[in-house]
């Protein structure tokens, strides 16, 4: 379960890295935005295998589709280094590597569609001697308006 949450944190901060260049904004409106995080990993649970989040982005949030989904805990966020990040068109790509406890390394797209997205996270990690391949999919869909107090 912790690797599971550790995972779900950690891999959507495509978007919490630098680069020199700078990404045009993604085809998504400021609001609330709820992402939806379906996980497959051979011989996980069943019951572990989808997560919830809700998140206010607000419109200077959206400048930059490499900031939309910041990691929440710096922890993590330090140990994951995404790289080649490209958004063209409508859809952001990049390659991941996390350090720590759990080395990662993977690749991923995102495609925005104004009031909704959906994408794709491939990692490998070694897992007691055994190479593990992990696929997280990834949808979102616009709530509405940001509610007072939400993140």
């Amino acid at each position: 379960m912790k690797l599971f949450q550790a995972l779900v944190v950690a891999l959507p901060c495509v978007s919490t890295f630098d680069v020199a260049h700078a990404a045009a904004g993604p085809n998504m409106k400021p609001g609330l935005w709820e992402q939806t995080v379906k996980m497959d990993m051979p011989g996980m649970p069943q019951g572990m295998q989808e997560h919830k989040s809700q998140r206010c982005v607000p419109p200077k949030g959206l400048e930059d589709a490499r900031k939309v989904w910041a990691v929440s805990d710096p922890r993590t966020a330090s140990q994951c280094e995404v790289s080649n990040f490209r958004m063209q068109g409508n859809t952001s790509t990049w390659d991941m590597a996390c350090k720590g406890q759990q080395q990662m390394k993977g690749s991923g797209s995102m495609t925005y569609q104004g009031d909704r997205y959906s994408g794709v996270n491939r990692m490998t990690m070694n897992q007691g001697g055994q190479t593990m391949t992990m696929t997280m999919n990834y949808s979102g869909r616009y709530l509405g308006d940001c509610k007072p107090g939400s993140k």
